[in-house]
This record gives C-alpha cells, structure tokens and sequence, in this order.
C-alpha cells in the first residue's frame, strides 16, 4: 500500500528512502562485492525527517549468503542530505567508524542519493552499540557484574543470548538479554532477563537514581505504584541495566482502553505524581511557550496550507501557558502513554522511565488525553468514541490524588499542546506509514479543543468542512 509522503523539492529522494523495496535494490547493488549476500527484505525501523534539511532512517536487512546458506540481519543507518552535504558527513564520519558489520561495509556513500550509509554496529555517538553486539566482551566484561549485582554476589552467568529491542542511529539504543544463570553455587538454572540501556545524553545515571528511589518509596512498597528495579549503572560502556518485567503493553491489548482499566492506570499514573523523586529534568513554562511556534514553523515548510489554523492554535496555546507557573510541581514520567505501561494479569506497570522528570500534572493528564484522541483519529473514529476511557483515567486519578478532576481549561489547553507539539509533529517527522495523512484532522481537533476551552470535539467535522 502506498502512503502520503510530503513533497520536499529539497529531498526529492523521500519517497525512495520511505521505501523498502526500492530501498532493497540500493542496498543490493551496493553488497554485490561483499560475497554472495542475498537481499531478501528491507524494512524501515524509524524515520527522523528534518523539511528542507535532511532525512535520517534506519534500515533492518534480512540477508542471506548464498555461499553458506545462512540467514541473518543487518541494521543500516542512512542520512539523506541536501545539497551535496553526504560528501563534507562522510569525510567527517571516516576517522570515526571501525567495526566491520556482519555484512561486510563499514561506511558508505552514494552521491546519487546524497546519502550516507553507517552499518551497525557502528555508531558514532553510542560507542554501546558495538558493546552489545559484541557477546564475547559482554559475556567476559559486563554481564559477570549485573548478575553479581542481581544475587548478591552469588551467581554465575551459563549463557546469554542478545536481541535488540529499539534501536535509533546516533540517539538510544535498547538490548534484551536472556541469562541462563545459577543464583548460588548448586542452585538450579534458572533464565532471567534484563535490558540494557544507552543514550547519546547520557541519561544513565540519572535514571538509575531516579529507578532506585522509586523502588524504596512508599507508593511502591505499598503496591499503589510499580516501575522495573534498576540493577546497575556502568560508566565504561555506558550501559544501564534494568530488570525484565513480565507482561504486554495496554497498546498490545488495545489502542482504546476500557474505562475500568483506564481508571486504574490513572490511580497508578496518581501514585508516580504523588512520589517524590531528585532529578535535574524540570519543564518550564518557557519551554510551552516557545515550543508551539517552534513545532508550527516545520509543518508550515512542510505544507503552507496549514499555516492559517497553525497561526489561530499557536496564539491561543500562547497565550495559556502562563496558566501552568502557578500549578504545584510533581513527578512525571515524561512519555506517557499505553505503550509504556505494561499488562501481567492484574499488575499495572510503569516501564521506559527514562524521562521521568518535574512538571505539572495538568501536562501529564492531558498527554494523555492527547493520545487517547490521536489514536480514536488514526482508526478513523469520532473522538467521541474513545471520551469514555479518558473520563475514566482521569476519574481514576482524582479519586487516588484526593482532589477534584482538573479544570477544564487547563485540561484543554494542555491536550491542544500535546496533539500539535507532540502527536501532529511527530506524525511528519516520523513519518509512520499512514500517519502524515492524518495531520489536518489532528490540527483541526487541537484548534477546536484550544478555542472551546474544553476537550469538547463536537465542532471538529464543521471545522474540518470550513
């Protein structure tokens, strides 16, 4: 199925970068000296589109060599440039690659594409990800001290074995690793999982801290909160390390949450507010204010078309975050929504913690609605359909908090900010299939919600219309 792709007289290559076909036969014909290795599919992971500026994606191959009949993958980070500028990155990226891929290429450049090709596991800015491709330095260097860390000293590590979850060129990477371990001399084997952890910023050892505090709060130890518990930071390979938690994300179970389980994730999301924890991670009222002009400045490269009901949305959202200096400070989990809360019966469970930083509430609350909305959008659905579970997560969260639902103003203002800043922006710089197409209505919804004054969308289809 082909998908809406935006037209950038600036990266005319887009629409072959956005395309894994089209895409296999460039990586194709670029292996041919590297033995008999087959292409058999290309998929795109993920997508960072800068308009008029460049294009990075990330690319899993399935490859197979022909000579000796195995299979496997290869991850392939690709930046598409303008103007020629894939000549001056390769020349700066040249002294800084050297780790031959299993496929065989380190680096390479394509001026036809203006495109630059780095071949996992060569990252110039997450020296991890070598580390986590490389078992036997895991096995020998890194993984004797987690499991000292998780049995006291006692354990012995059998076996290992290393798949990654996530992983974004130049920004995060994250590993599951599944040990085969004894606890203690003479004790059965048993298999236990950890995720290793990497970013560019460094957030490692913040997150690490902040983990181990909510481990020992109240909330915690009292069940009203659950998060993973943080076993180790190592600063040589800059690696965090965090426990498995058993379960499937609400995402996995549904997009549009049942009121009952809606109102206990809000009781949970209430238990994190109410837990303090010390982390130099502060939103700021400068940041709303400034961060809608920033988010209407692309999509307006992108289609000029929108930059009236851009213009009317940012003004109002402006002219509201005032609101928020006044409002007490809490903690916030910094990305919330069901694709970070996970399912294992009847445990709720709050994962992907490293954003956890200071804000207000209201934010968090209507990142939330934000989502239940953009998702009721995606699947084609009234908003309305979907006002029933964030009612519900909301009523959830009053009831637990002790405190009156939030004021709708605020509740409006702050989803009308997470829909253009967080949701439509995301949409066209990530570039999911199916999602650029869905930014008018998410642009309309927000504009509604911003000038109603309250998450009220029954104005949206005569908006759309108008």
């Amino acid at each position: 199925m082909n998908h809406a792709v935006p037209r950038d007289p600036a990266l005319p290559q887009l629409a072959t970068a956005l395309n894994g076909q089209a895409m296999a036969e460039v990586f194709a014909s670029q292996l041919r000296s590297h033995g008999q290795l087959k292409v058999q599919g290309c998929a795109v992971n993920r997508v960072k589109y800068r308009p008029r500026r460049n294009c990075s994606v990330s690319y899993t191959l399935a490859l197979r060599d022909q000579g000796s009949g195995r299979a496997f993958e290869q991850r392939v980070a690709a930046r598409f440039c303008v103007d020629g500028d894939s000549a001056r990155r390769h020349a700066k990226l040249s002294g800084r690659v050297s780790h031959p891929s299993a496929a065989g290429p380190t680096l390479t450049h394509l001026a036809s594409l203006d495109l630059v090709l780095q071949w996992a596991p060569n990252d110039p800015r997450l020296a991890a990800v070598a580390e986590l491709y490389d078992d036997t330095r895991l096995r020998s260097c890194w993984l004797p001290e987690v499991v000292a860390a998780m049995t006291c000293g006692q354990g012995r590590l059998l076996d290992h074995r290393t798949s990654l979850v996530q992983y974004v060129p130049e920004h995060r990477v994250c590993a599951r690793i599944d040990m085969q371990l004894q606890e203690a001399p003479g004790a059965p084997t048993v298999t236990r999982t950890v995720y290793a952890k990497a970013d560019a910023e460094q957030r490692g050892p913040i997150t690490h801290k902040v983990m181990q505090a909510l481990s020992g709060s109240a909330a915690q130890l009292t069940g009203k909160l659950r998060t993973p518990r943080s076993i180790l930071w190592q600063a040589q390979p800059r690696l965090h390390w965090q426990e498995g938690v058993v379960g499937r994300t609400v995402l996995e179970l549904s997009p549009h949450l049942d009121p009952r389980l809606a109102a206990r994730i809000g009781a949970l999301v209430a238990a994190l507010h109410a837990t303090p924890v010390s982390t130099p991670r502060v939103d700021t009222v400068a940041e709303f204010e400034h961060r809608p002009r920033q988010v209407a400045a692309i999509l307006g490269l992108v289609e000029p078309g929108w930059q009236p009901l851009l213009g009317r949305l940012v003004s109002a959202l402006e002219a509201g975050a005032h609101k928020l200096a006044s409002l007490p400070v809490v903690t916030l989990h910094g990305d919330l929504h069901p694709h970070n809360i996970l399912l294992d019966g009847r445990h709720l469970t709050l994962i992907d913690l490293d954003s956890v930083r200071q804000g207000s509430a209201v934010s968090e609350l209507g990142a939330w609605v934000a989502d239940a909305l953009y998702r009721a959008v995606l699947d084609d659905l009234d908003p309305d359909a979907v006002r029933r579970g964030w009612r519900a997560f909301l009523e959830g969260y009053a009831d637990a908090a002790g405190q009156a639902t939030v004021a709708q103003p605020l509740l409006a203002w702050s989803t009308a900010y997470h829909l253009l800043c967080k949701r439509a922006y995301r949409c066209v710089a990530n570039l999911q299939p199916g999602r650029f197409e869905v930014v008018p209505k998410l642009l309309a919804l927000a504009d509604s919600i911003a000038s109603a004054g309250t998450v009220c969308v029954d104005t949206m289809r005569e908006r759309e219309s108008a």
